[in-house]
């Protein structure tokens, strides 16, 4: 089993978005794949048709249903697990509650998640919040690889040089526009400059802008677009890391 943390280096990057389309390319590849939401916001479920007014997901079991882990079934070989939709007072008594849980008992899984990271999935992408809150650093600790997802635009190359990153971070540039000379310009600077930079990248394209407004991976969307062979080529490339780090 493989945990990748999925987060922008800011808001607005698509963590999301690329959590869900990698989600759905490794299920196609024959992987079994769980998604996790760690997001206030709980958008990732929106990418696999949850209805929008359903509030449902793991961060509510913390409070209200301890006997399921709200695990849920999408596609052959493709579960995800919502946030759950909470207003803010009740995400901070839940998310205080389950730091103290982990601190106290001296436990690697929350209850909510515990039986999720053991053989039954090859893969466990979590979805993590481009802000600073105490779920980063829980998912960043249950991750074996780290996703930073950047744009190329002046903005995330300012935060990269000001944000501290987990050690071995990989970075993925997305919306990439070849006809932008600053885009190139950062996308160059990055090359030389960027240890963990992927070798590929994700273009801007809007198809994936409307995989979102028909809840669905844009893999599954539109299966023969530019953008949806890019993530199976990232999902090879994510499959490459795995054998490669085998013993």
């Amino acid at each position: 089993m493989t945990t990748m943390a999925i987060q922008g280096i800011r808001g607005g990057c698509g963590s999301t978005s690329v959590t869900a389309s990698l989600a759905w390319s490794l299920a196609q590849a024959g992987q079994s794949v769980l998604v996790i939401d760690f997001s206030r916001e709980n958008l990732l479920r929106l990418y696999f048709d949850m209805p929008y007014d359903n509030k449902y997901g793991w961060m509510i079991n913390n409070s209200q249903d301890k006997q399921h882990n709200g695990v849920i079934n999408y596609a052959d070989n493709l579960d995800y697990l919502p946030f759950g939709l909470l207003d803010e007072e009740t995400i901070e008594i839940c998310v205080s509650e389950l730091l103290s849980q982990i601190k106290d008992r001296g436990v690697k899984y929350p209850e909510q998640l515990s039986g999720l990271f053991s053989d039954r999935y090859q893969w466990i992408l979590i979805d993590l919040p481009s802000t600073r809150c105490p779920l980063i650093n829980l998912g960043q600790l249950l991750a074996d690889i780290h996703l930073c997802i950047l744009n190329p635009d002046v903005a995330c190359d300012v935060l990269l040089q000001q944000r501290i990153l987990p050690n071995d971070s990989y970075f993925l540039l997305n919306r990439f526009s070849p006809t932008s000379l600053i885009q190139q310009d950062i996308h160059h600077v990055w090359q030389q400059r960027l240890v963990g930079l992927i070798p590929m990248v994700i273009h801007a394209d809007e198809a994936m802008s409307e995989s979102l407004a028909v809840k669905k991976p844009v893999g599954q969307y539109q299966p023969e677009s530019l953008i949806a062979e890019e993530f199976n080529r990232l999902a090879q490339w994510c499959l490459s890391f795995e054998y490669g780090n085998e013993d």
